[in-house]
């Protein structure tokens, strides 16, 4: 089954909703993104973050658009 994932506005905040394909996917952008440099400037220099949104094709029509950010100084 393809991947399938959603973020949608709940109250106070929003919620991601996804098959089982979609939530694997998900974590696996996680996993990418914490195994990075501790360094900020080589991070953010190999690609810190990922965006999920209907543009990219990786959520459906009616998502939110979200972005996913690796950041080792917080």
């Amino acid at each position: 089954m393809a991947e399938r994932i959603t973020a949608v506005v709940v109250s106070g905040g929003f919620e991601i909703i996804g098959n089982r394909e979609g939530l694997l996917g998900l974590a696996e952008i996680c996993r990418r993104l914490a195994t990075l440099a501790d360094n900020p400037e080589e991070s953010r220099r190999l690609g810190n973050h990922y965006h999920y949104a209907p543009w990219a094709n990786n959520t459906e029509d009616d998502s939110l658009e979200f972005t996913i950010l690796y950041k080792p100084e917080l």
